[in-house]
């Protein structure tokens, strides 16, 4: 589920201004943030620098104030698909707010849309430690991470205490302890319990690090866990 492209009314801003303003705002903290960033394990940067933000901007009048200062307002950028009026087309993908604890936040900084994620249906921490690596020369970092989330049921207790602010994403993903036979109905539980906070929902059956995960994209299987996912998220909607 997810994006007609149609154009709407709304207030016209300059987005070389909108960028300009944005990148003085962004660009010096980060200068100044990046070396002690840098001196510690690349998931300790993340989560302090989650922690911050989230301090940041505690209030809607703060994230309020944040999306004026960074989020670029132009009708050229609103899109409609699916049914969904976004009001640019860059999101943040899943993977950076795993746990969903920081979406609208996230959405201050001037993201379209913001999807969380991987959640699993069985809480899960993750493969081992050290699992995230930093490669300075490419300005990339390389992760290894596991599917480590709370789990979608209490994922769904935190999303009822956070209205969202953004258009809402949520990535689902396999169990590592499911069976693979019985990945289909894994998957419809997870989405039970959070398509009701979902503006679409991705079915994630890409990681290389949940055994036999990828086989689920050969045509048949594929077909059976999209078809039932499809015919549950109609009825629940």
């Amino acid at each position: 589920m997810v994006v007609s492209f149609s154009r709407r009314g709304g207030r016209y801003l300059s987005p070389e201004a909108t960028t300009t303003r944005a990148t003085a705002f962004v660009s010096l903290p980060y200068r100044i943030a990046r070396a002690p960033l840098f001196a510690l394990e690349p998931e300790r940067a993340h989560g302090f620098a989650m922690s911050v933000l989230r301090g940041a901007m505690s209030t809607r009048a703060l994230r309020d104030t944040a999306r004026q200062l960074l989020a670029v307002d132009d009708l050229s950028l609103q899109t409609s698909l699916w049914g969904i009026d976004f009001p640019n087309p860059v999101g943040l993908a899943a993977g950076f707010d795993k746990s969903g604890d920081s979406f609208n936040e996230l959405g201050a900084l001037g993201f379209g849309f913001v999807e969380i994620g991987t959640i699993t249906v069985h809480a899960q921490p993750g493969n081992p430690l050290p699992r995230l690596f930093r490669l300075p020369a490419d300005e990339a970092l390389l992760n290894r991470m596991g599917f480590n989330n709370p789990g979608a049921e209490a994922v769904a207790e935190r999303l009822a205490q956070q209205p969202a602010e953004v258009v809402l994403g949520i990535n689902i993903g396999k169990s590592k302890i499911t069976p693979l036979e019985s990945s289909t109905e894994d998957y419809l539980r997870s989405l039970e319990l959070l398509i009701p906070f979902a503006r679409y929902v991705v079915v994630n059956v890409s990681s290389p690090n949940t055994p036999g995960l990828r086989s689920l994209q050969d045509a048949e299987p594929l077909r059976e866990l999209l078809g039932a996912v499809v015919s549950r998220s109609r009825s629940l909607r």
